[in-house]
Protein backbone atom coordinates (compact mmCIF):
# COMPACT_ATOMS: atom_id res chain seq x y z
CA UNK A 1 0.00 0.00 0.00
CA UNK A 2 2.73 2.46 1.14
CA UNK A 3 4.40 1.53 -2.86
CA UNK A 4 0.90 2.22 -4.44
CA UNK A 5 0.30 5.80 -2.61
CA UNK A 6 4.32 6.53 -3.51
CA UNK A 7 3.84 5.73 -6.85
CA UNK A 8 0.36 7.86 -7.52
CA UNK A 9 1.93 10.64 -5.67
CA UNK A 10 5.36 10.81 -7.29
CA UNK A 11 4.04 10.03 -11.05
CA UNK A 12 2.31 13.73 -11.51
CA UNK A 13 5.85 15.01 -9.61
CA UNK A 14 8.23 13.58 -12.02
CA UNK A 15 6.14 13.66 -15.00
CA UNK A 16 6.39 17.48 -14.31
CA UNK A 17 9.93 17.73 -14.33
CA UNK A 18 10.16 16.62 -17.71
CA UNK A 19 7.47 18.22 -19.65
CA UNK A 20 8.73 21.98 -20.58
CA UNK A 21 7.55 21.29 -23.97
CA UNK A 22 4.68 18.45 -24.23
CA UNK A 23 1.95 19.09 -26.29
CA UNK A 24 -1.39 17.90 -25.88
CA UNK A 25 -2.15 14.66 -27.57
CA UNK A 26 -5.48 13.89 -27.75
CA UNK A 27 -6.79 16.99 -26.51
CA UNK A 28 -5.26 20.13 -27.88
CA UNK A 29 -6.04 22.62 -24.91
CA UNK A 30 -2.50 24.08 -25.18
CA UNK A 31 -3.69 25.59 -28.27
CA UNK A 32 -6.36 26.83 -26.73
CA UNK A 33 -9.05 24.95 -27.85
CA UNK A 34 -10.59 23.81 -23.96
CA UNK A 35 -13.72 22.27 -25.51
CA UNK A 36 -13.29 18.78 -27.56
CA UNK A 37 -17.01 20.16 -29.63
CA UNK A 38 -14.39 22.42 -31.42
CA UNK A 39 -13.00 19.46 -33.48
CA UNK A 40 -15.12 16.46 -33.00
CA UNK A 41 -18.69 16.01 -33.56
CA UNK A 42 -19.20 14.41 -29.72
CA UNK A 43 -18.78 17.40 -27.71
CA UNK A 44 -16.87 14.83 -25.70
CA UNK A 45 -13.86 13.94 -27.72
CA UNK A 46 -13.37 10.94 -29.84
CA UNK A 47 -14.51 9.80 -32.92
CA UNK A 48 -14.99 11.68 -36.67
CA UNK A 49 -13.67 15.44 -36.71
CA UNK A 50 -15.39 18.04 -38.23
CA UNK A 51 -14.11 20.11 -41.06
CA UNK A 52 -12.85 22.84 -38.66
CA UNK A 53 -11.02 19.58 -36.68
CA UNK A 54 -9.61 18.42 -39.84
CA UNK A 55 -8.35 22.07 -40.74
CA UNK A 56 -6.61 22.25 -37.59
CA UNK A 57 -4.90 18.85 -38.14
CA UNK A 58 -3.66 19.97 -41.25
CA UNK A 59 -2.28 23.64 -39.73
CA UNK A 60 -0.69 22.93 -36.32
CA UNK A 61 -0.76 19.16 -35.21
CA UNK A 62 0.89 18.28 -39.04
CA UNK A 63 4.98 19.05 -40.43
CA UNK A 64 4.69 21.07 -43.50
CA UNK A 65 7.83 19.36 -45.15
CA UNK A 66 5.76 18.26 -48.60
CA UNK A 67 4.81 21.93 -48.93
CA UNK A 68 6.94 24.84 -50.60
CA UNK A 69 7.41 27.63 -48.45
CA UNK A 70 5.57 29.57 -50.64
CA UNK A 71 2.03 27.74 -49.66
CA UNK A 72 0.17 29.57 -46.75
CA UNK A 73 -2.01 28.20 -44.39
CA UNK A 74 -5.26 28.57 -45.94
CA UNK A 75 -4.11 27.03 -49.19
CA UNK A 76 -3.62 23.49 -46.27
CA UNK A 77 -6.32 23.62 -44.61
CA UNK A 78 -8.87 23.82 -47.73
CA UNK A 79 -6.84 20.83 -49.08
CA UNK A 80 -7.96 18.94 -45.60
CA UNK A 81 -11.29 17.67 -46.54
CA UNK A 82 -12.37 14.29 -47.47
CA UNK A 83 -11.52 14.96 -51.18
CA UNK A 84 -9.27 17.58 -50.76
CA UNK A 85 -10.51 21.16 -52.29
CA UNK A 86 -13.68 19.70 -54.03
CA UNK A 87 -16.47 20.23 -51.42
CA UNK A 88 -18.89 17.75 -50.40
CA UNK A 89 -22.50 18.79 -50.12
CA UNK A 90 -23.54 21.02 -46.89
CA UNK A 91 -25.93 17.45 -45.43
CA UNK A 92 -23.14 14.80 -46.06
CA UNK A 93 -19.69 14.19 -44.96
CA UNK A 94 -17.36 11.21 -45.00
CA UNK A 95 -14.34 10.19 -43.33
CA UNK A 96 -11.89 6.98 -43.67
CA UNK A 97 -9.53 5.62 -40.55
CA UNK A 98 -7.06 3.13 -40.49
CA UNK A 99 -4.79 2.16 -37.73
CA UNK A 100 -2.37 -0.65 -37.61
CA UNK A 101 0.06 -1.90 -35.51
CA UNK A 102 2.93 -3.90 -35.04
CA UNK A 103 4.23 -5.34 -32.12
CA UNK A 104 7.36 -7.68 -30.51
CA UNK A 105 7.50 -8.89 -27.27
CA UNK A 106 10.43 -9.11 -24.94
CA UNK A 107 12.49 -9.28 -28.04
CA UNK A 108 15.33 -11.25 -28.58
CA UNK A 109 14.16 -13.65 -25.63
CA UNK A 110 13.21 -17.13 -26.59
CA UNK A 111 9.42 -16.41 -25.31
CA UNK A 112 9.41 -13.81 -27.93
CA UNK A 113 5.97 -12.86 -29.85
CA UNK A 114 5.99 -10.73 -33.01
CA UNK A 115 2.73 -9.89 -34.84
CA UNK A 116 0.75 -7.27 -36.46
CA UNK A 117 -2.85 -6.55 -35.83
CA UNK A 118 -5.43 -4.60 -37.65
CA UNK A 119 -6.54 -2.20 -35.02
CA UNK A 120 -8.70 0.11 -36.41
CA UNK A 121 -10.87 0.16 -39.65
CA UNK A 122 -13.62 2.68 -39.85
CA UNK A 123 -15.62 4.11 -42.52
CA UNK A 124 -17.36 7.49 -40.97
CA UNK A 125 -20.93 8.41 -42.75
CA UNK A 126 -22.00 11.86 -41.15
CA UNK A 127 -25.28 13.23 -42.08
CA UNK A 128 -27.06 17.12 -41.34
CA UNK A 129 -30.60 17.88 -41.57
CA UNK A 130 -29.75 22.03 -41.77
CA UNK A 131 -26.70 23.60 -43.09
CA UNK A 132 -25.90 24.61 -38.99
CA UNK A 133 -25.92 21.21 -38.42
CA UNK A 134 -27.96 21.30 -35.20
CA UNK A 135 -28.95 17.86 -36.37
CA UNK A 136 -27.09 15.28 -37.36
CA UNK A 137 -26.70 11.60 -37.35
CA UNK A 138 -23.12 10.22 -36.59
CA UNK A 139 -22.07 6.83 -37.69
CA UNK A 140 -18.92 4.76 -37.78
CA UNK A 141 -19.40 1.17 -40.08
CA UNK A 142 -16.57 -0.74 -38.46
CA UNK A 143 -14.26 -4.26 -40.34
CA UNK A 144 -13.55 -6.70 -37.91
CA UNK A 145 -10.84 -8.33 -38.78
CA UNK A 146 -9.08 -11.48 -36.80
CA UNK A 147 -10.68 -10.87 -33.36
CA UNK A 148 -14.51 -10.11 -33.63
CA UNK A 149 -14.67 -7.65 -30.79
CA UNK A 150 -18.75 -8.70 -29.64
CA UNK A 151 -20.30 -12.28 -29.47
CA UNK A 152 -22.35 -11.64 -32.17
CA UNK A 153 -20.09 -10.07 -34.57
CA UNK A 154 -18.69 -12.66 -37.09
CA UNK A 155 -14.74 -12.98 -38.15
CA UNK A 156 -14.40 -11.01 -41.27
CA UNK A 157 -17.28 -8.83 -40.46
CA UNK A 158 -18.77 -5.49 -41.24
CA UNK A 159 -20.81 -4.03 -38.25
CA UNK A 160 -22.25 -0.53 -36.91
CA UNK A 161 -19.41 0.17 -33.68
CA UNK A 162 -21.24 3.82 -33.34
CA UNK A 163 -24.20 5.85 -34.61
CA UNK A 164 -26.15 8.25 -32.56
CA UNK A 165 -28.58 11.33 -33.11
CA UNK A 166 -27.16 14.60 -32.11
CA UNK A 167 -29.25 17.56 -31.65
CA UNK A 168 -28.26 20.74 -30.43
CA UNK A 169 -30.94 22.09 -28.49
CA UNK A 170 -29.12 26.05 -28.18
CA UNK A 171 -25.76 27.39 -27.83
CA UNK A 172 -25.56 25.44 -24.26
CA UNK A 173 -27.08 22.23 -24.30
CA UNK A 174 -27.15 19.09 -26.94
CA UNK A 175 -28.16 15.57 -26.79
CA UNK A 176 -27.06 12.53 -27.89
CA UNK A 177 -29.07 9.69 -28.65
CA UNK A 178 -27.49 6.11 -29.79
CA UNK A 179 -24.57 4.08 -29.52
CA UNK A 180 -21.84 5.86 -28.57
CA UNK A 181 -18.60 5.60 -26.31
CA UNK A 182 -19.57 6.16 -22.45
CA UNK A 183 -19.28 9.58 -21.11
CA UNK A 184 -16.31 9.20 -18.27
CA UNK A 185 -12.91 10.39 -17.84
CA UNK A 186 -10.68 11.33 -20.55
CA UNK A 187 -10.74 9.44 -24.15
CA UNK A 188 -7.07 9.18 -25.00
CA UNK A 189 -6.51 6.89 -28.08
CA UNK A 190 -4.59 4.00 -26.89
CA UNK A 191 -7.76 1.53 -25.32
CA UNK A 192 -5.21 -0.30 -23.56
CA UNK A 193 -4.39 1.67 -20.96
CA UNK A 194 -5.34 1.38 -17.25
CA UNK A 195 -8.51 4.02 -18.23
CA UNK A 196 -9.79 2.69 -20.67
CA UNK A 197 -10.30 -1.53 -21.75
CA UNK A 198 -9.69 -2.41 -18.21
CA UNK A 199 -12.51 -0.95 -16.63
CA UNK A 200 -14.96 -1.53 -19.58
CA UNK A 201 -14.35 1.47 -21.73
CA UNK A 202 -12.27 -0.16 -24.30
CA UNK A 203 -12.31 0.33 -28.38
CA UNK A 204 -15.18 -1.30 -28.64
CA UNK A 205 -16.98 -1.43 -25.43
CA UNK A 206 -20.03 1.57 -26.75
CA UNK A 207 -23.38 1.16 -25.31
CA UNK A 208 -26.71 2.97 -26.55
CA UNK A 209 -27.68 5.42 -24.55
CA UNK A 210 -29.26 8.74 -24.16
CA UNK A 211 -26.80 11.68 -23.14
CA UNK A 212 -27.48 15.25 -21.83
CA UNK A 213 -24.23 17.82 -22.57
CA UNK A 214 -24.30 20.98 -20.64
CA UNK A 215 -21.62 23.25 -22.13
CA UNK A 216 -20.38 26.87 -20.88
CA UNK A 217 -16.97 29.28 -21.36
CA UNK A 218 -16.00 27.97 -18.35
CA UNK A 219 -17.49 24.74 -17.13
CA UNK A 220 -19.51 21.63 -18.69
CA UNK A 221 -20.95 18.72 -17.45
CA UNK A 222 -22.43 15.55 -19.02
CA UNK A 223 -25.03 13.23 -17.69
CA UNK A 224 -25.81 9.72 -19.43
CA UNK A 225 -27.97 6.75 -18.99
CA UNK A 226 -26.40 3.35 -21.27
CA UNK A 227 -28.43 0.62 -22.13
CA UNK A 228 -25.65 -1.86 -23.61
CA UNK A 229 -23.82 -2.66 -26.94
CA UNK A 230 -26.49 -4.15 -29.21
CA UNK A 231 -24.14 -6.19 -30.36
CA UNK A 232 -23.96 -8.24 -27.37
CA UNK A 233 -26.42 -10.79 -25.85
CA UNK A 234 -28.48 -9.03 -23.09
CA UNK A 235 -27.22 -11.13 -20.25
CA UNK A 236 -23.63 -9.21 -21.33
CA UNK A 237 -24.95 -6.05 -21.92
CA UNK A 238 -24.21 -3.54 -19.07
CA UNK A 239 -26.37 -1.09 -18.09
CA UNK A 240 -26.50 1.92 -15.81
CA UNK A 241 -25.67 5.84 -16.06
CA UNK A 242 -22.64 8.25 -15.49
CA UNK A 243 -22.00 11.21 -15.23
CA UNK A 244 -18.58 13.73 -15.81
CA UNK A 245 -17.58 17.34 -16.27
CA UNK A 246 -14.85 19.55 -16.21
CA UNK A 247 -14.23 23.68 -14.95
CA UNK A 248 -11.84 25.70 -16.39
CA UNK A 249 -10.00 26.72 -13.48
CA UNK A 250 -7.91 29.11 -15.25
CA UNK A 251 -6.93 29.49 -19.02
CA UNK A 252 -5.76 26.36 -20.39
CA UNK A 253 -6.31 24.57 -17.14
CA UNK A 254 -9.20 22.23 -16.75
CA UNK A 255 -10.37 19.80 -13.80
CA UNK A 256 -12.90 17.50 -13.40
CA UNK A 257 -14.18 14.34 -12.32
CA UNK A 258 -16.36 11.16 -13.46
CA UNK A 259 -18.72 8.77 -11.95
CA UNK A 260 -20.35 5.67 -13.59
CA UNK A 261 -22.28 2.55 -12.17
CA UNK A 262 -22.85 -0.66 -14.50
CA UNK A 263 -23.90 -3.63 -14.55
CA UNK A 264 -24.78 -6.89 -16.43
CA UNK A 265 -25.65 -10.51 -15.05
CA UNK A 266 -22.28 -11.12 -14.29
CA UNK A 267 -20.71 -8.51 -12.91
CA UNK A 268 -21.20 -4.79 -11.39
CA UNK A 269 -18.96 -2.28 -11.52
CA UNK A 270 -18.41 1.12 -9.88
CA UNK A 271 -15.96 3.77 -11.40
CA UNK A 272 -14.82 7.05 -10.03
CA UNK A 273 -12.02 9.32 -11.01
CA UNK A 274 -10.47 13.23 -11.18
CA UNK A 275 -8.79 14.43 -14.19
CA UNK A 276 -6.70 17.01 -15.54
CA UNK A 277 -6.00 19.05 -18.60
CA UNK A 278 -3.07 21.32 -18.42
CA UNK A 279 -1.71 23.65 -21.31
CA UNK A 280 2.08 24.52 -20.90
CA UNK A 281 2.47 26.90 -23.59
CA UNK A 282 1.18 27.09 -27.37
CA UNK A 283 0.60 23.13 -28.25
CA UNK A 284 1.82 22.02 -25.04
CA UNK A 285 -0.16 20.29 -21.92
CA UNK A 286 -0.62 17.36 -19.66
CA UNK A 287 -2.99 15.01 -19.27
CA UNK A 288 -4.05 13.20 -16.03
CA UNK A 289 -6.50 10.72 -14.91
CA UNK A 290 -6.57 8.97 -11.31
CA UNK A 291 -9.68 6.64 -10.71
CA UNK A 292 -11.22 4.04 -8.19
CA UNK A 293 -12.49 0.78 -9.81
CA UNK A 294 -14.30 -1.08 -7.61
CA UNK A 295 -15.68 -4.50 -9.32
CA UNK A 296 -18.17 -7.50 -8.10
CA UNK A 297 -18.50 -10.82 -9.05
CA UNK A 298 -21.90 -11.91 -9.38
CA UNK A 299 -21.79 -14.70 -10.43
CA UNK A 300 -19.05 -16.26 -7.44
CA UNK A 301 -21.06 -13.45 -5.26
CA UNK A 302 -17.77 -12.85 -3.63
CA UNK A 303 -16.90 -9.48 -1.90
CA UNK A 304 -16.66 -6.62 -4.20
CA UNK A 305 -13.01 -5.38 -4.47
CA UNK A 306 -12.06 -2.13 -4.84
CA UNK A 307 -8.69 -1.04 -7.03
CA UNK A 308 -6.92 2.28 -7.91
CA UNK A 309 -5.54 3.80 -11.46
CA UNK A 310 -3.71 6.33 -12.66
CA UNK A 311 -2.84 7.70 -16.26
CA UNK A 312 -0.54 10.58 -17.09
CA UNK A 313 0.78 11.46 -20.66
CA UNK A 314 2.42 14.02 -21.93
CA UNK A 315 3.95 14.58 -25.95
CA UNK A 316 7.12 16.55 -25.82
CA UNK A 317 7.39 18.79 -29.15
CA UNK A 318 10.64 18.94 -31.14
CA UNK A 319 9.03 20.43 -34.05
CA UNK A 320 6.24 21.00 -35.52
CA UNK A 321 4.79 16.95 -36.37
CA UNK A 322 7.25 15.08 -34.99
CA UNK A 323 7.53 15.22 -31.06
CA UNK A 324 8.19 12.75 -27.92
CA UNK A 325 5.42 10.54 -26.03
CA UNK A 326 5.61 9.34 -22.71
CA UNK A 327 2.90 8.08 -20.95
CA UNK A 328 2.98 6.17 -17.47
CA UNK A 329 0.36 3.89 -16.19
CA UNK A 330 -0.16 2.15 -12.63
CA UNK A 331 -2.98 -0.01 -11.58
CA UNK A 332 -3.86 -2.13 -7.96
CA UNK A 333 -6.44 -4.58 -8.41
CA UNK A 334 -7.50 -4.71 -4.33
CA UNK A 335 -6.36 -2.00 -2.08
CA UNK A 336 -7.30 -4.10 0.08
CA UNK A 337 -5.76 -7.07 0.39
CA UNK A 338 -2.27 -8.13 -1.16
CA UNK A 339 -2.34 -8.10 -4.56
CA UNK A 340 -0.21 -7.19 -7.18
CA UNK A 341 0.91 -3.44 -8.29
CA UNK A 342 1.45 -2.95 -12.01
CA UNK A 343 3.31 0.13 -13.62
CA UNK A 344 4.04 0.91 -17.41
CA UNK A 345 5.90 2.82 -18.63
CA UNK A 346 5.96 3.51 -22.93
CA UNK A 347 8.44 6.18 -24.19
CA UNK A 348 8.38 6.89 -27.85
CA UNK A 349 7.71 9.14 -31.28
CA UNK A 350 4.71 10.50 -32.53
CA UNK A 351 4.79 11.98 -35.68
CA UNK A 352 2.70 13.60 -38.36
CA UNK A 353 5.36 13.99 -41.28
CA UNK A 354 2.45 13.84 -43.84
CA UNK A 355 -1.20 15.02 -44.17
CA UNK A 356 -3.58 12.42 -42.92
CA UNK A 357 -0.66 10.69 -41.37
CA UNK A 358 0.69 9.51 -38.11
CA UNK A 359 3.57 7.07 -37.14
CA UNK A 360 3.97 6.08 -33.65
CA UNK A 361 7.66 4.02 -32.89
CA UNK A 362 7.58 3.02 -29.31
CA UNK A 363 9.28 1.45 -26.35
CA UNK A 364 6.78 -0.33 -23.54
CA UNK A 365 8.23 -1.38 -20.01
CA UNK A 366 5.97 -3.42 -17.91
CA UNK A 367 6.50 -4.28 -14.26
CA UNK A 368 4.62 -6.07 -11.47
CA UNK A 369 5.33 -5.95 -7.98
CA UNK A 370 3.97 -8.39 -5.73
CA UNK A 371 4.85 -9.17 -2.14
CA UNK A 372 4.81 -12.70 -2.35
CA UNK A 373 6.84 -13.00 -5.94
CA UNK A 374 9.13 -11.43 -7.84
CA UNK A 375 8.63 -10.73 -11.53
CA UNK A 376 11.12 -9.93 -14.13
CA UNK A 377 10.39 -6.53 -16.18
CA UNK A 378 8.56 -7.34 -19.99
CA UNK A 379 9.76 -4.96 -22.62
CA UNK A 380 7.58 -4.26 -25.94
CA UNK A 381 8.80 -2.42 -29.34
CA UNK A 382 5.94 -1.01 -31.17
CA UNK A 383 4.98 1.19 -34.23
CA UNK A 384 1.64 2.47 -35.49
CA UNK A 385 0.62 3.45 -39.03
CA UNK A 386 -2.66 5.81 -38.79
CA UNK A 387 -4.09 7.02 -42.05
CA UNK A 388 -7.13 9.57 -41.79
CA UNK A 389 -9.02 11.28 -44.51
Amino acid sequence: MRKLKFTLFAIPFLLLLNSKEASAYPDFIGYGYSSCITCHYNGLGGGALNDYGRALFATEITARDVYSKDTDEEEIAAESGFLGKTQMPWWFRPGLKYRGLWYKVNPGSNQTIEKYVNMQQDVNLNFFADKKQNIALITTLSYADAYPPHSQVNEWDFYMKEYYLRWKANNNLWFYLGQMDKAYGIRNVDHTAVNRSPITLGQFDQSQGLIAHFTYPTWDIAAEAFFGNSYEKDSERYKGGSITGEYQVYEKFKVGGSLLHEENDSARWDLAAVTSRLGLSKGSSVLAEVGLQQKKDKVANTDATLGTYAWIESLISIRRGYNILTSIEASKSDINKSSAENLKYSFGAMMFPLPRTELRFMAVNGKAYDDQSGQYDSWMLQSQIHISY
